[in-house]
């Protein structure tokens, strides 16, 4: 299983450097997690042959939220107060044993508030919904998705590590990057300010942490994206299968 998130910046391209049709094709993922991306059936070839795998939610009748899938049946999931900025979805797929809920996430910008504070009241909501199925969450979180090191020059905060402990204790949820880079520093997400080497963090996919040992790698891809967004996609593939066919 291969997911992506991916903030498309403001809309995103459009013709030969449609970042949909990239990621599509580099990625072949099984789930994207979209943020400030276009209506993705006047940009996705892919979304003719089967608008059904899509759902996309604007915030400003230009761009917003989506999730694509490859398989299974999508039915959506809508937060109050959050359309636009969070998409969501329960996937029912015969080949897994549970229903998958799945969340793509901006966090919003609003007069009165923060980024921390939209964090915990999109978690409230989603904190409703009955505990029957397995929860991932991608998305621009606009705060750091995984916690700091000590020697790292950048710092998490106090109110930030909180968001990303409730993540964990409460919604048994971890960074997917973290899982699989546990040593590393946080790698730049985020191109943001005058300073563009500096490693903003804010993009993420946080999948339940009973799945961490099916985590084969997480990426920040960098390398032929610059120009296309000030985001980096962020790639977790996981292996569901054990070596003999059989699903975990």
């Amino acid at each position: 299983m291969r997911l992506v998130t991916y903030n498309f910046r403001a809309g995103g391209k459009r013709g030969e450097q449609n970042q949909w049709s990239k990621i599509l094709t580099n990625f072949a993922p099984d789930i994207v997690f979209a943020q400030e991306t276009r209506d993705p059936k006047l940009e996705v070839p892919q979304y003719q042959i089967n608008p059904d795998r899509f759902i996309w939610h604007p915030v400003n009748h230009r761009w917003g939220s989506a999730l694509f899938i490859r398989d299974g049946e999508m039915r959506p999931l809508d937060l109050p107060g959050y359309e636009g900025w969070v998409v969501g979805a329960e996937i029912n797929d015969l080949a897994w044993p549970r229903a998958l809920r799945v969340f793509s996430v901006h966090g919003p910008s609003r007069k009165g508030s923060n980024y921390i504070k939209e964090m915990h009241l999109i978690l409230n909501e989603i904190a409703k919904l009955p505990a029957d199925a397995d929860l991932l969450i991608g998305g621009d979180f606009n705060i750091a998705a995984s916690f700091r090191h000590d020697g790292e020059e950048m710092k998490t905060g106090k109110a930030n590590e909180a968001v990303l402990a409730r993540l964990s204790n409460e919604f048994g949820l971890k960074s997917c990057w973290q899982t699989a880079n546990p040593d590393q520093p946080l790698a730049q997400t985020l191109r943001w300010g005058t300073n563009k080497t500096t490693p903003y963090h804010c993009d993420g996919i946080f999948a339940p942490v009973a799945w961490s040992h099916l985590l084969e790698s997480c990426q920040i891809i960098s390398e032929g994206w610059e120009v296309l967004s000030d985001h980096n996609p962020v790639v977790a593939t996981f292996n569901l299968y054990t070596p003999g066919g059989r699903q975990v």
